[in-house]
């Protein structure tokens, strides 16, 4: 889904159905809401279908918890920030580009 949905293959964040949270389990925040200096902004989903059958993970790693994952973590999903990631592409720049 997106927050500014560009064709009718994408759906807004109000289109979301309990349906769709029951059959897909895993969501991922690729926007920058949450990060400074607006770190009170999250995306405007229906939180209250996440359940602890959810992995939730938001690409930021500044704050390390957003208000999106706080309130998925508060519904019992298991959550994730962006900072493992971020290691792991500045470990493979350093091997491209050093050569080791």
């Amino acid at each position: 889904s997106s927050r500014n949905p560009k064709n009718d293959q994408t759906l807004a964040y109000k289109d979301l159905t309990q349906a769709l949270f029951e059959t897909h389990y895993i969501l991922i925040n690729t926007t920058p809401l949450g990060t400074f200096p607006n770190v009170d902004e999250k995306p405007d989903i229906p939180y209250h279908f996440i359940t602890d059958q959810h992995l939730v993970y938001d690409l930021i790693y500044n704050p390390a918890e957003t208000v999106f994952l706080k309130k998925a973590r508060l519904q019992g999903a298991v959550t994730q920030n962006g900072y493992k990631m971020l290691v792991l592409q500045a470990e493979k720049a350093w091997e491209i580009w050093s050569g080791f």
